[in-house]
């Protein structure tokens, strides 16, 4: 029997086993969301002080929720705000680069699990979920409002004489977002969302 049949057997004969699956999965990226978005705080923390970290948000669909932390169940999106007034340009890079490096690091704590010995499936879902945190390093740091990678960018702007008001900053943030979930949705209808 192969590991894929052996995979269904086991969905097939075990109520439990594709809810655990997905629960399980779920964590991982859970684990992953807070650690991108604790990097953020980490540096905020360090730079900023600890007042100025307002909160930390990972994921929506709050299920858990303790002084400034807050984790959804579902991994889809996450921040960490803080009072960006004290936040010099400088440090303002700073911050949004700790996320992306954050997520550098769990693609390799995964990858080194992925590379213990343990059973094939543990290992394959290890290395997938390396590969999956490389890929969020990645994508945020490509500038589209509001990805860590646009908020880098929109440090240099006043070097260049741009004040973005709020009114302007929110307008690029909301349609920004509107095309991240565009492409991501024609990504999706295009590749689907698993191929066995």
């Amino acid at each position: 029997m192969t590991q894929q049949s052996a995979f269904l057997h086991a969905l097939h004969t075990d109520p439990w086993a594709f809810p655990f699956a997905v629960l399980f999965v779920l964590l991982l990226f859970d684990l992953s969301m807070l650690a991108h978005e604790l990097g953020h705080a980490w540096a905020i923390r360090k730079l900023l002080g600890d007042d100025a970290l307002l909160e930390v948000k990972a994921g929506i669909g709050v299920f858990y929720r303790r002084g400034r932390l807050s984790l959804g169940i579902l991994p889809i999106w996450g921040y960490a705000r803080f009072t960006e007034s004290l936040a010099s340009p400088m440090q303002w890079r700073i911050i949004f680069l700790a996320g992306p490096v954050a997520s550098v690091f769990m693609g390799g704590v995964f990858s080194t699990l992925a590379m213990l010995p343990i059973p094939d499936n543990w290992a394959q879902a290890f290395l997938i979920m390396g590969i999956a945190n490389y890929a969020l390093a990645a994508v945020n740091l490509i500038p589209i409002p509001p990805l860590d990678g646009w908020k880098i960018v929109e440090s240099y702007l006043p070097a260049f004489g741009i004040q973005l008001k709020p009114t302007q900053r929110a307008w690029l943030y909301r349609w920004g977002m509107v095309f991240i979930i565009v492409v991501s949705a024609l990504f999706l209808l295009e590749n689907g969302v698993y191929h066995g």
